[in-house]
Protein backbone atom coordinates (compact mmCIF):
# COMPACT_ATOMS: atom_id res chain seq x y z
CA UNK A 1 0.00 0.00 0.00
CA UNK A 2 1.30 3.41 -0.71
CA UNK A 3 2.00 5.53 1.93
CA UNK A 4 1.12 9.41 2.73
CA UNK A 5 4.89 10.47 3.07
CA UNK A 6 5.63 8.33 -0.52
CA UNK A 7 2.59 10.64 -2.00
CA UNK A 8 4.12 13.96 -0.01
CA UNK A 9 8.07 13.04 -1.87
CA UNK A 10 6.55 12.70 -5.09
CA UNK A 11 4.41 16.22 -4.80
CA UNK A 12 7.03 18.18 -3.88
CA UNK A 13 9.26 16.82 -6.20
CA UNK A 14 6.42 17.89 -9.50
CA UNK A 15 5.88 21.10 -6.87
CA UNK A 16 8.90 22.01 -5.02
CA UNK A 17 7.96 23.60 -2.21
CA UNK A 18 10.34 26.80 -2.97
CA UNK A 19 7.25 27.98 -5.49
CA UNK A 20 5.27 28.63 -2.74
CA UNK A 21 3.89 31.89 -2.42
CA UNK A 22 5.27 33.49 1.28
CA UNK A 23 1.88 34.17 2.19
CA UNK A 24 0.64 30.90 0.97
CA UNK A 25 -0.30 27.35 3.31
CA UNK A 26 0.96 24.28 1.39
CA UNK A 27 2.06 20.57 2.15
CA UNK A 28 0.36 17.96 4.60
CA UNK A 29 -1.82 20.40 5.97
CA UNK A 30 -3.47 17.53 8.48
CA UNK A 31 -2.84 13.84 8.51
CA UNK A 32 -0.40 11.06 9.48
CA UNK A 33 2.56 10.66 7.50
CA UNK A 34 3.16 7.01 7.82
CA UNK A 35 -0.24 6.30 6.97
CA UNK A 36 -1.34 3.66 3.69
CA UNK A 37 -3.53 5.21 0.99
CA UNK A 38 -5.08 3.40 -1.34
CA UNK A 39 -7.98 6.31 -2.45
CA UNK A 40 -7.42 9.79 -3.26
CA UNK A 41 -9.88 12.67 -3.79
CA UNK A 42 -8.58 15.38 -6.00
CA UNK A 43 -10.08 18.75 -5.86
CA UNK A 44 -10.14 22.42 -6.27
CA UNK A 45 -11.40 23.40 -3.16
CA UNK A 46 -12.26 21.57 0.04
CA UNK A 47 -16.20 22.87 0.67
CA UNK A 48 -18.62 20.54 2.91
CA UNK A 49 -19.42 19.40 -0.01
CA UNK A 50 -16.47 17.81 -1.30
CA UNK A 51 -15.75 16.70 2.14
CA UNK A 52 -19.05 14.73 1.99
CA UNK A 53 -17.71 13.09 -1.48
CA UNK A 54 -14.81 12.16 0.46
CA UNK A 55 -16.00 10.59 3.45
CA UNK A 56 -18.68 8.88 1.16
CA UNK A 57 -16.22 7.55 -1.18
CA UNK A 58 -13.57 6.42 1.53
CA UNK A 59 -10.83 7.98 0.59
CA UNK A 60 -7.63 8.75 2.71
CA UNK A 61 -6.39 11.59 1.37
CA UNK A 62 -7.62 14.70 -0.45
CA UNK A 63 -5.26 16.91 -2.68
CA UNK A 64 -6.67 20.45 -2.79
CA UNK A 65 -5.37 23.00 -4.78
CA UNK A 66 -6.66 25.94 -2.44
CA UNK A 67 -5.50 25.07 1.34
CA UNK A 68 -7.61 24.49 3.98
CA UNK A 69 -6.76 25.60 6.27
CA UNK A 70 -5.29 28.57 4.64
CA UNK A 71 -4.38 30.82 7.65
CA UNK A 72 -3.68 29.95 10.80
CA UNK A 73 -6.91 28.63 13.16
CA UNK A 74 -7.20 28.79 16.80
CA UNK A 75 -9.93 25.84 17.14
CA UNK A 76 -11.03 23.09 14.92
CA UNK A 77 -14.54 22.21 16.00
CA UNK A 78 -18.33 21.90 14.22
CA UNK A 79 -18.70 25.76 15.29
CA UNK A 80 -17.66 27.15 12.10
CA UNK A 81 -17.27 26.32 8.39
CA UNK A 82 -13.53 25.40 8.45
CA UNK A 83 -13.43 23.37 11.76
CA UNK A 84 -16.60 21.36 10.47
CA UNK A 85 -14.83 20.65 7.34
CA UNK A 86 -11.72 19.63 9.00
CA UNK A 87 -13.28 17.87 12.01
CA UNK A 88 -15.27 15.77 9.91
CA UNK A 89 -12.00 14.62 7.44
CA UNK A 90 -9.84 14.00 10.95
CA UNK A 91 -12.20 11.77 12.39
CA UNK A 92 -11.95 9.95 9.41
CA UNK A 93 -8.65 9.88 9.06
CA UNK A 94 -8.42 11.35 5.74
CA UNK A 95 -5.47 13.68 5.33
CA UNK A 96 -5.54 16.94 2.98
CA UNK A 97 -2.45 17.90 1.17
CA UNK A 98 -2.21 21.39 -1.05
CA UNK A 99 -0.01 22.61 -3.81
CA UNK A 100 -1.97 25.90 -4.39
CA UNK A 101 0.90 28.63 -5.68
CA UNK A 102 3.39 25.34 -6.33
CA UNK A 103 1.32 23.49 -8.75
CA UNK A 104 0.71 27.14 -10.48
CA UNK A 105 4.06 27.78 -11.07
CA UNK A 106 5.33 23.99 -11.29
CA UNK A 107 7.07 22.98 -14.53
CA UNK A 108 3.93 21.67 -16.27
CA UNK A 109 1.56 23.11 -13.85
CA UNK A 110 -0.97 25.55 -14.74
CA UNK A 111 0.30 28.63 -15.61
CA UNK A 112 2.02 26.38 -18.08
CA UNK A 113 -0.78 24.22 -19.52
CA UNK A 114 -2.91 27.62 -20.67
CA UNK A 115 0.37 28.78 -22.60
CA UNK A 116 -0.25 25.06 -24.12
CA UNK A 117 -3.45 25.67 -25.06
CA UNK A 118 -2.95 28.48 -27.05
CA UNK A 119 0.31 26.87 -28.56
CA UNK A 120 2.38 29.68 -27.25
CA UNK A 121 6.53 29.89 -26.79
CA UNK A 122 7.43 29.34 -23.12
CA UNK A 123 9.40 32.86 -22.28
CA UNK A 124 9.46 32.16 -18.35
CA UNK A 125 8.03 33.91 -15.39
CA UNK A 126 6.81 37.48 -15.05
CA UNK A 127 8.60 37.61 -11.93
CA UNK A 128 11.50 35.46 -10.97
CA UNK A 129 11.99 34.03 -7.96
CA UNK A 130 15.53 35.07 -6.09
CA UNK A 131 17.65 32.42 -4.62
CA UNK A 132 18.44 31.35 -1.48
CA UNK A 133 20.51 33.74 0.86
CA UNK A 134 24.18 32.08 0.88
CA UNK A 135 27.28 33.21 2.37
CA UNK A 136 30.71 32.57 0.38
CA UNK A 137 33.15 30.82 3.15
CA UNK A 138 37.23 31.88 2.47
CA UNK A 139 39.85 29.84 4.46
CA UNK A 140 43.21 29.23 4.01
CA UNK A 141 44.65 25.68 4.96
CA UNK A 142 47.77 23.51 4.84
CA UNK A 143 48.28 21.77 2.13
CA UNK A 144 48.47 18.95 3.98
CA UNK A 145 45.12 19.79 5.85
CA UNK A 146 42.91 20.73 2.61
CA UNK A 147 41.73 16.96 2.24
CA UNK A 148 40.20 16.98 5.93
CA UNK A 149 38.79 20.23 6.23
CA UNK A 150 37.38 19.95 2.57
CA UNK A 151 35.45 16.90 3.48
CA UNK A 152 34.01 18.43 7.29
CA UNK A 153 32.69 21.59 5.71
CA UNK A 154 30.95 19.44 3.07
CA UNK A 155 29.29 17.05 5.26
CA UNK A 156 28.08 20.30 7.66
CA UNK A 157 26.58 21.18 4.50
CA UNK A 158 28.50 23.25 2.76
CA UNK A 159 29.86 23.53 -1.09
CA UNK A 160 26.02 22.73 -2.50
CA UNK A 161 25.41 24.07 -5.85
CA UNK A 162 22.36 23.42 -7.61
CA UNK A 163 22.23 19.71 -8.35
CA UNK A 164 26.11 19.57 -7.61
CA UNK A 165 27.54 18.95 -4.41
CA UNK A 166 31.04 19.27 -2.76
CA UNK A 167 31.82 22.37 -4.72
CA UNK A 168 35.07 24.44 -3.69
CA UNK A 169 37.65 26.26 -5.89
CA UNK A 170 41.48 26.36 -3.69
CA UNK A 171 44.22 28.52 -5.09
CA UNK A 172 47.84 28.74 -3.58
CA UNK A 173 49.36 31.61 -1.90
CA UNK A 174 51.24 32.14 1.13
CA UNK A 175 50.06 33.69 4.30
CA UNK A 176 52.06 35.19 7.35
CA UNK A 177 51.33 35.61 11.10
CA UNK A 178 53.08 36.27 14.14
CA UNK A 179 52.13 34.81 17.48
CA UNK A 180 52.10 36.62 20.41
CA UNK A 181 53.07 35.33 24.21
CA UNK A 182 50.38 33.62 24.49
CA UNK A 183 50.04 32.03 21.35
CA UNK A 184 51.02 28.29 20.40
CA UNK A 185 51.47 27.97 16.76
CA UNK A 186 51.21 24.62 14.95
CA UNK A 187 53.85 26.22 12.39
CA UNK A 188 56.86 27.67 13.18
CA UNK A 189 57.04 29.90 16.58
CA UNK A 190 55.84 32.32 18.60
CA UNK A 191 57.84 36.02 18.96
CA UNK A 192 58.48 36.00 15.14
CA UNK A 193 56.58 36.45 11.94
CA UNK A 194 56.40 33.28 9.99
CA UNK A 195 55.60 32.66 6.68
CA UNK A 196 53.32 29.29 5.21
CA UNK A 197 52.37 28.15 1.96
CA UNK A 198 48.36 27.88 2.30
CA UNK A 199 45.60 26.86 -0.01
CA UNK A 200 42.93 29.48 -0.07
CA UNK A 201 39.45 27.56 0.28
CA UNK A 202 36.62 28.68 -0.87
CA UNK A 203 32.57 27.11 -0.59
CA UNK A 204 29.34 28.58 -0.77
CA UNK A 205 27.55 28.16 2.33
CA UNK A 206 23.45 28.47 3.04
CA UNK A 207 22.69 31.11 5.77
CA UNK A 208 20.53 28.54 7.13
CA UNK A 209 23.55 26.43 8.06
CA UNK A 210 26.41 29.15 8.53
CA UNK A 211 26.97 27.89 12.56
CA UNK A 212 27.42 24.30 11.92
CA UNK A 213 29.68 24.83 8.95
CA UNK A 214 31.89 27.64 11.13
CA UNK A 215 32.14 25.02 13.88
CA UNK A 216 33.01 21.94 11.85
CA UNK A 217 36.11 24.62 10.08
CA UNK A 218 37.42 25.17 13.44
CA UNK A 219 37.46 21.93 14.30
CA UNK A 220 38.83 20.40 11.34
CA UNK A 221 41.62 22.86 10.66
CA UNK A 222 44.88 22.29 12.58
CA UNK A 223 45.38 25.86 13.17
CA UNK A 224 45.00 27.16 16.54
CA UNK A 225 42.88 30.19 15.22
CA UNK A 226 41.68 29.66 11.81
CA UNK A 227 41.60 32.48 9.51
CA UNK A 228 38.18 32.77 7.80
CA UNK A 229 36.18 35.31 5.67
CA UNK A 230 32.36 34.65 5.36
CA UNK A 231 31.21 37.32 2.18
CA UNK A 232 27.21 37.60 2.03
CA UNK A 233 26.35 37.06 -1.54
CA UNK A 234 23.45 38.65 -3.28
CA UNK A 235 20.70 36.36 -4.03
CA UNK A 236 20.54 34.61 -7.78
CA UNK A 237 17.48 35.12 -10.10
CA UNK A 238 16.34 31.36 -10.67
CA UNK A 239 14.15 30.40 -13.85
CA UNK A 240 11.29 29.88 -11.42
CA UNK A 241 8.67 32.36 -10.45
CA UNK A 242 5.53 33.28 -10.80
CA UNK A 243 2.99 33.56 -13.91
CA UNK A 244 3.92 33.05 -17.48
CA UNK A 245 5.13 35.07 -20.50
CA UNK A 246 4.31 33.45 -23.98
CA UNK A 247 4.81 34.12 -27.81
CA UNK A 248 2.71 33.54 -29.97
CA UNK A 249 3.40 32.24 -33.53
CA UNK A 250 1.75 34.81 -35.18
CA UNK A 251 -0.13 38.04 -34.18
CA UNK A 252 -3.34 36.72 -33.42
CA UNK A 253 -7.16 38.65 -32.32
CA UNK A 254 -8.17 39.07 -28.97
CA UNK A 255 -11.15 37.13 -30.01
CA UNK A 256 -9.45 33.99 -31.18
CA UNK A 257 -7.91 33.86 -28.27
CA UNK A 258 -10.53 33.92 -26.37
CA UNK A 259 -12.67 31.19 -28.41
CA UNK A 260 -9.72 28.98 -28.00
CA UNK A 261 -9.60 28.97 -24.11
CA UNK A 262 -13.81 28.84 -24.59
CA UNK A 263 -13.74 25.57 -26.12
CA UNK A 264 -10.59 23.60 -24.33
CA UNK A 265 -11.79 24.83 -20.70
CA UNK A 266 -15.65 24.86 -21.66
CA UNK A 267 -15.80 28.14 -21.01
CA UNK A 268 -19.72 29.81 -21.91
CA UNK A 269 -18.77 33.38 -21.95
CA UNK A 270 -14.90 34.92 -21.76
CA UNK A 271 -14.74 38.31 -20.50
CA UNK A 272 -12.25 40.95 -21.95
CA UNK A 273 -11.56 44.53 -21.62
CA UNK A 274 -9.19 46.99 -23.40
CA UNK A 275 -8.40 47.19 -26.62
CA UNK A 276 -10.43 44.40 -28.59
CA UNK A 277 -8.81 45.10 -32.42
CA UNK A 278 -4.98 44.66 -31.53
CA UNK A 279 -3.40 41.87 -33.00
CA UNK A 280 -1.10 40.32 -29.88
CA UNK A 281 1.82 38.17 -30.06
CA UNK A 282 3.69 38.39 -27.03
CA UNK A 283 0.68 37.63 -23.65
CA UNK A 284 0.99 36.64 -20.09
CA UNK A 285 -1.37 33.86 -18.29
CA UNK A 286 -1.83 33.65 -14.56
CA UNK A 287 -4.36 31.37 -13.25
CA UNK A 288 -6.89 32.36 -10.82
CA UNK A 289 -6.46 35.48 -9.37
CA UNK A 290 -3.77 37.21 -11.10
CA UNK A 291 -3.77 40.71 -11.86
CA UNK A 292 -1.39 42.07 -9.50
CA UNK A 293 1.80 40.55 -11.66
CA UNK A 294 -0.21 42.38 -14.90
CA UNK A 295 1.51 45.53 -14.30
CA UNK A 296 4.97 43.86 -14.21
CA UNK A 297 3.68 42.05 -17.52
CA UNK A 298 3.04 44.61 -19.30
CA UNK A 299 6.33 46.40 -18.73
CA UNK A 300 7.95 43.23 -19.76
CA UNK A 301 6.04 43.65 -23.05
CA UNK A 302 2.69 41.58 -22.51
CA UNK A 303 0.22 42.80 -25.09
CA UNK A 304 -2.64 40.67 -23.55
CA UNK A 305 -2.93 39.48 -19.94
CA UNK A 306 -4.92 36.32 -19.27
CA UNK A 307 -6.10 35.68 -16.08
CA UNK A 308 -9.29 34.29 -14.13
CA UNK A 309 -10.25 37.29 -12.39
CA UNK A 310 -9.38 41.43 -12.05
CA UNK A 311 -10.74 44.11 -9.53
CA UNK A 312 -12.71 46.79 -11.61
CA UNK A 313 -9.65 49.26 -11.54
CA UNK A 314 -7.61 47.22 -12.87
CA UNK A 315 -9.69 46.91 -16.08
CA UNK A 316 -9.56 49.96 -16.52
CA UNK A 317 -6.04 50.88 -15.95
CA UNK A 318 -5.84 47.72 -19.12
CA UNK A 319 -8.08 49.80 -21.19
CA UNK A 320 -5.46 53.16 -20.23
CA UNK A 321 -2.26 51.31 -21.37
CA UNK A 322 -4.03 50.47 -24.84
CA UNK A 323 -3.46 46.59 -24.14
CA UNK A 324 -6.37 44.08 -23.62
CA UNK A 325 -6.84 41.32 -20.70
CA UNK A 326 -8.80 38.45 -20.97
CA UNK A 327 -11.01 37.00 -17.85
CA UNK A 328 -11.68 33.27 -18.02
CA UNK A 329 -13.20 32.86 -14.28
CA UNK A 330 -11.08 31.76 -11.61
CA UNK A 331 -12.81 28.30 -11.03
CA UNK A 332 -12.34 27.48 -15.07
CA UNK A 333 -8.67 29.08 -14.77
CA UNK A 334 -7.80 26.04 -12.42
CA UNK A 335 -10.05 23.11 -12.81
CA UNK A 336 -8.58 21.97 -15.49
CA UNK A 337 -5.46 21.65 -13.93
CA UNK A 338 -6.66 19.75 -11.10
CA UNK A 339 -7.83 17.38 -13.36
CA UNK A 340 -4.64 16.95 -14.72
CA UNK A 341 -3.32 16.75 -11.45
CA UNK A 342 -5.26 13.48 -10.97
CA UNK A 343 -4.47 11.63 -14.14
CA UNK A 344 -0.77 12.46 -12.98
CA UNK A 345 -1.21 10.95 -9.83
CA UNK A 346 -3.15 7.63 -10.85
CA UNK A 347 -0.05 7.34 -13.42
CA UNK A 348 2.59 7.49 -10.74
CA UNK A 349 0.58 5.33 -8.44
CA UNK A 350 -0.79 2.64 -10.10
CA UNK A 351 -2.15 0.82 -7.40
CA UNK A 352 -4.09 3.69 -6.44
CA UNK A 353 -7.61 4.86 -6.94
CA UNK A 354 -7.62 8.71 -7.91
CA UNK A 355 -10.63 10.20 -8.33
CA UNK A 356 -11.47 14.08 -9.60
CA UNK A 357 -14.00 15.78 -7.49
CA UNK A 358 -17.46 15.48 -9.12
CA UNK A 359 -19.40 17.00 -6.41
CA UNK A 360 -17.31 21.19 -6.78
CA UNK A 361 -19.32 23.66 -8.78
CA UNK A 362 -18.12 26.74 -10.19
CA UNK A 363 -19.23 29.19 -6.99
CA UNK A 364 -20.32 32.24 -9.76
CA UNK A 365 -23.59 31.72 -11.62
CA UNK A 366 -25.58 33.79 -14.28
CA UNK A 367 -28.75 33.87 -15.30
Amino acid sequence: MTKVSEMVTWLDQIAPRSLAADWDNTGLLMGDFTAGVNKVLVCLTLTKEVADEAVNQKVQMVVTHHPLPFKPIKTMNSGNSEGAILWQLATKGIGVYSLHTRWDDAPGGINESLLEIICAQNLGPISRLQGNEEVKLVTFVPGYSLGKVSESLFQAGAGMIGNYKECSFTLEGTGTFFGNEQANPVVGKNGQREKVVEQRLEVVCPVSRIEPIVSALKNSHPYEEPAFDLVMLKPKPTDSGSGRLGLLSRPTSIAELAGKFAQALDIERVSFAGNQDRLVSKIAVVCGSGASLMAQAFMQGAECFITGEARFHDLLSVKGQNKSILLLGHYKSERFGVEALATMIKSRFSSLEVLASEAERDPLKSF
